[in-house]
């Protein structure tokens, strides 16, 4: 069975869920970490680095050239 390509929202949303939801309240049993300035600033590290990767994939998209429409 071939597994379906996720969109890109999809994608985001599991990037969410891993690198934010999951740093903020962990799901292995234990107790809620606390927010402190050095988690807050792994979480904005981490939506810069992923916001940095998008925008060079976005770059890269548009330096592909046009397909011509006859």
């Amino acid at each position: 069975m071939s597994e379906q390509k996720k969109s890109y929202m999809q994608q985001l949303d599991e990037w969410v869920e891993a690198n934010i939801i999951a740093v903020l309240t962990r799901h292995d049993g234990e107790p809620e970490r606390e927010v402190t300035r050095e988690v807050l600033g792994q979480i904005k590290g981490g939506i810069r680095q992923k916001m940095l990767e998008s925008y060079r994939n976005g770059q890269q998209a548009s330096a592909r050239p046009a397909r011509r429409v006859q």
